[in-house]
């Protein structure tokens, strides 16, 4: 009996013990201190990208920015460039089947009488108004609560108040030592506060939008998410290119003739040199110089010039492997500098290869300087009365008008040359039932991603060389 009893104690005990020891885990389970824990998820680098956009181009877009934001995230829309070396009549059935349309073949019907009654709207202005694409007040457009809220490295926003104490434009004593986490978060709300500032830039009047009929693209109608087909293969190479078709913007201001020399100053991986070599005839004089500085991004480059164009046209096509702020002799009439940026839509949606990362970013803040010696060296490499196209695919203000602006000033105070941006609001006009476009950009078009027309982001402006 006491046996039985002294057994029945233990069990009772050691069951006490059991359930204080599971106690004790789970309360210690879930009241940690952050730095210990080891299972708490980290912010990706898609989640960096998003808080970084979230502190700088919301203040920006303002009301469209929510439709921007939810459009980065979803399934992009693509337009399939018909290719001029295939079957192009047995290809443009096919996806006349499929239900899409040309729509640069739309924006040929309507772009005279679009222009007319742009004319006519601003003869009627009061004098001395500016038009819509030239904000009376740039500065504000562009700073308007554009430092109440900040992105740090980690992707959270911080608050206004943060920041009371450590405005840029304050002195800062020479004692005060900052950490290198908090240098570079300084350098990325410097170099993303872009303010735009009357300089002595000519503004060239818009030109009648005159595009080669090679160049056919097509694209799903409005809301229609449907995707295409892989191309099949005609006369040895494939009928149409995917891309987006904001992509084809910048080549339709670049104006391309078949008998233009051009330079592709960031060629790879090939998409735009591909609609370049639509419209350009090698037997009438043309010729193409397609160069980047990425072995792997010219092996890109290279795959899709071996699938798309035969052989004899791959032979007359120069590529090359060299820094593009290299100085390239001045022997080029046209000349596109797609350079690269953001690229907004990768980063929110790829972890791989994503320039938010962490480790990427000294890299990341240096892409201004990069793309204003990008675009100087393609104006050096221009002829006097050619035409260069700058674009981008990001929506950031800084790397869009502000290298234009950038590039304008160090111009202005380092050399003698003379560049003049050429009004692009015949594109835009012609386009506007198949693209959104902001319509605060200063010296060219930035195309905003929409649900209905999920194309972008894409900026292009249009320079031409005065002297």
């Amino acid at each position: 009996m006491n046996w039985m009893r002294l057994n029945q104690r233990w069990l009772f005990y050691h069951h006490c013990s059991l359930l204080k020891q599971t106690y004790n885990l789970t309360t210690k389970r879930f009241r940690y201190k952050p730095k210990w824990a080891t299972h708490e998820k980290r912010l990706t680098n898609c989640h960096q990208a998003l808080g970084h956009f979230d502190a700088f181009y919301k203040p920006v877009y303002k009301y469209d920015w929510p439709s921007i934001r939810v459009s980065l995230l979803s399934l992009p829309k693509h337009c399939a460039a018909v290719n001029y070396y295939g079957n192009c009549r047995k290809t443009e059935e096919k996806l006349l089947d499929l239900g899409t349309s040309d729509f640069l073949l739309n924006a040929d019907l309507s772009v005279e009488d679009q222009l007319k009654s742009e004319a006519l709207q601003e003869n009627t202005e009061i004098d001395g108004q500016e038009k819509d694409s030239l904000p009376s007040n740039p500065s504000n457009d562009y700073h308007d609560d554009s430092l109440n809220n900040h992105t740090n490295l980690s992707g959270e926003i911080l608050q206004e108040s943060q920041y009371a104490d450590d405005d840029l434009n304050v002195f800062v004593p020479t004692e005060k030592v900052y950490s290198e986490k908090d240098q570079l978060l300084r350098e990325e709300m410097s170099l993303n506060s872009f303010e735009s500032r009357d300089i002595s830039f000519e503004m060239l009047p818009a030109e009648t939008l005159n595009y080669q009929q090679d160049l056919k693209t097509f694209v799903f109608p409005s809301g229609v998410v449907s995707k295409f087909p892989s191309p099949k293969s005609y006369n040895g190479v494939l009928g149409y290119y995917l891309m987006d078709a904001a992509s084809i913007l910048p080549v339709l201001a670049l104006d391309v003739q078949p008998t233009d020399k051009v330079l592709d100053l960031c060629a790879a991986p090939g998409g735009k040199s591909y609609l370049i070599l639509q419209s350009l005839r090698f037997y009438e004089g043309g010729k193409l110089h397609c160069n980047d500085s990425a072995q792997a991004r010219l092996s890109r480059l290279r795959s899709v010039l071996k699938l798309y164009f035969p052989q004899d046209v791959v032979q007359q096509i120069t590529v090359t492997k060299m820094d593009g702020t290299s100085v390239f002799p001045t022997a080029y009439n046209k000349v596109l500098v797609d350079v690269p940026c953001n690229s907004d839509r990768h980063v929110v949606t790829e972890d791989e290869n994503n320039l938010f990362k962490i480790s990427r970013t000294r890299e990341r803040l240096d892409l201004v300087h990069l793309q204003k010696n990008l675009l100087i060296s393609a104006i050096k490499s221009c002829l006097p009365g050619g035409t260069i196209v700058y674009s981008t695919c990001t929506l950031s203000p800084a790397q869009n008008d502000g290298v234009i602006q950038a590039v304008a000033e160090e111009l202005w105070e380092t050399s003698e040359m003379e560049v003049a941006v050429q009004d692009l609001s015949n594109i835009r006009h012609a386009l506007s039932h198949t693209f959104k476009f902001y319509d605060k950009s200063r010296y060219g078009l930035t195309v905003l991603p929409t649900l209905l027309n999920n194309f972008g982001p894409s900026y292009v402006a249009k320079l031409r060389r005065m002297k």
